[in-house]
């Protein structure tokens, strides 16, 4: 039965308390980890126990007791065996890792309540090619154990006929579709018999050009130079252009062009026999704009003829008009959800990590999880569930 939002919204707060409970050092406190530790460092351990407080107590008062033979969600994540280094030298583990990108939260004892609410909701991943072909067959097969994979059609059919998708639908989708969609991807994906969709960067196709921001962190790297961008970190070169009005972005890439020291490297796109490979295979082809701008930051002309200029291509290449689109950047813009419905759009697609309704209530504004093929088991797992995004909004957190 899906849960309430005032319910999920307690979850959310639980999710918080829990995590502000976990300890910061990779301490053990079961008895059995104790036992495993060497004698000098149990005794210093309970020298330190019977030591008085150096610090004052606490202003606040001790959390109320549980109910007898229920441990709160605290004591429960607590309970949780946490990694000890492996000899005295070993290293602590380094930021970016599994570890530290949420894969403890797998054990978290509110991972069960996201599991079954995620069972009533709909999971739309979204993938940026296959960089790791072996992970990736991982994470098909855990969908096709725990989940009900489903097609493009499929959603569009139940938006159009208003009947909810089954228990536990998830659609595959990649967006910019590098090479890897049709090498790495389809192969797996046919497989398993699992459908997905591929949004494409139609100014692109057939061409050897690299994606405008590898092509932007090259040149900068190569001794590029644009006005706009003369201060400033280069990691934050492409957040930089992002925020640019679009005209101040293609101008400032034509800069660095120009002035750079060396030609980015050739980059292989697709071309349309490989789309129409792709829809043969079971990957339906989307819409993801001529050149992939920033929609929020172009003009009304410039957003109408990126999502025209692309349709017009893809109709010509696979002989019928295509009938979804990814926005580019992730984010919804009302002047673009006009014009989709405008070309007879059926579904479009955001990339603002979120779990959606099994009905879609807008199907122009569909959520989407974010993924990547090198994605953990354990993190794959709470993504699905819809605890890790949550976490992340509770902390404020960028979708990566």
């Amino acid at each position: 039965m899906p849960q309430s939002k005032s319910t999920m919204s307690t979850s959310v707060a639980r999710v918080g308390s829990v995590i502000s409970t976990l300890p910061s050092a990779n301490v053990r406190s079961s008895p059995q980890a104790a036992a495993g530790q060497p004698a000098a460092r149990r005794r210093a351990a309970g020298r330190s126990a019977a030591a008085p407080p150096m610090t004052s107590p606490p202003a606040t008062a001790p959390p109320a007791p549980s109910a007898p033979g229920r441990p709160t969600a605290a004591q429960a994540v607590s309970a949780v065996p946490q990694p000890l280094p492996r000899g005295r030298h070993a290293a602590q583990p380094e930021a970016g890792r599994p570890e530290e990108r949420g894969d403890w939260l797998r054990f978290a004892p509110v991972q069960p309540l996201f599991r079954a609410r995620a069972a009533q909701r709909l999971a739309v991943l979204a993938y940026h090619g296959v960089t790791d072909p072996r992970s990736f067959g991982v994470q098909l097969d855990r969908l096709r154990r725990l989940a009900t994979p489903v097609s493009l059609a499929a959603v569009q059919q139940a938006v159009a006929e208003r009947r909810p998708l089954p228990a536990r639908s998830v659609l595959v989708t990649f967006d910019d579709a590098d090479r890897s969609v049709l090498t790495h991807a389809l192969p797996a994906l046919n497989d398993r018999g699992i459908p997905a969709a591929a949004f494409v960067i139609s100014e692109l196709i057939g061409t050897e050009r690299p994606f405008w921001w590898h092509e932007a962190d090259f040149l900068a790297r190569h001794g590029g130079r644009a006005r706009s961008l003369e201060c400033g970190h280069p990691s934050q070169l492409l957040r930089r252009l992002k925020a640019m009005p679009d005209p101040d972005r293609r101008r400032s890439l034509q800069e660095l062009r120009v002035s750079a020291d060396r030609r980015p490297p050739r980059q292989e796109q697709l071309t349309p026999a490989d789309l129409i490979a792709l829809r043969e295979g079971g990957v339906a082809i989307g819409n993801h704009t001529q050149g992939h701008p920033c929609l929020g930051r172009c003009d009304d002309a410039t957003v109408r003829a990126e999502i025209t200029g692309a349709h017009e291509a893809l109709t010509r290449w696979l002989g019928e008009p295509p009938i979804a689109f990814a926005y580019p950047d992730g984010g919804h813009d009302t002047r673009a959800e006009t014009v989709l419905q405008e070309l007879g759009y059926r579904l479009g697609f955001l990339s603002d990590h979120r779990l959606g309704p099994r009905l879609p209530d807008h199907p122009l504004q569909i959520s989407r999880l974010q993924v990547d093929s090198t994605t953990s088991s354990r993190r794959f797992d709470t993504i699905l569930s819809g605890l890790e995004p949550a976490y992340r909004r509770w902390r404020g957190q960028a979708v990566a």
